[in-house]
């Protein structure tokens, strides 16, 4: 089931977080994200447990900021219907488009992207605390 993100999520949210990225917003950030008016955000529970979570921004155009599944569930379709429920709300909000970074090493998460419409726009060299480069897609919800 894909709900709002409220702050008692935010522990479970860091966690899985912490768990899929080198560089990981911290739980402090995540929940401050929250207090954002701007900021949504979704998770995916199952059986009252995360499995993952969605974060976005949404002004004229959205920008997705935070997305992941927990290593244990992944490859299952939460995080596409995480991200659908994404651009669902947005296109909602009024955003013409939705913009990502994207890891270059991350050709899972690319490929997600791509099957779901999003393109390559260009890169953002040495956008990581490691150095490496960020991808940077969009996809139009007109």
């Amino acid at each position: 089931m894909i709900r709002p993100w409220e702050k008692a999520d935010t522990k479970a949210v860091a966690e899985i977080e912490a768990r899929s990225f080198p560089d990981p917003w911290s739980e402090r950030m995540l929940s401050e994200s929250l207090d954002v008016p701007a900021f949504k955000g979704f998770v995916y529970e199952d059986g009252g447990e995360i499995i993952g979570y969605i974060g976005f921004i949404l002004p004229e155009d959205a920008e997705i900021a935070l997305i992941a599944v927990r290593e244990d569930r992944r490859r299952g379709g939460i995080g596409e219907k995480l991200l659908m429920h994404a651009l669902e709300q947005a296109k909602e909000g009024g955003a013409k488009n939705v913009f990502l970074e994207v890891r270059q090493s991350n050709y899972a998460a690319r490929a997600l992207y791509e099957k779901n419409g999003f393109v390559p726009v260009y890169v953002r060299k040495r956008y990581y605390l490691n150095g490496e480069d960020a991808l940077v897609m969009v996809r139009s919800l007109l």
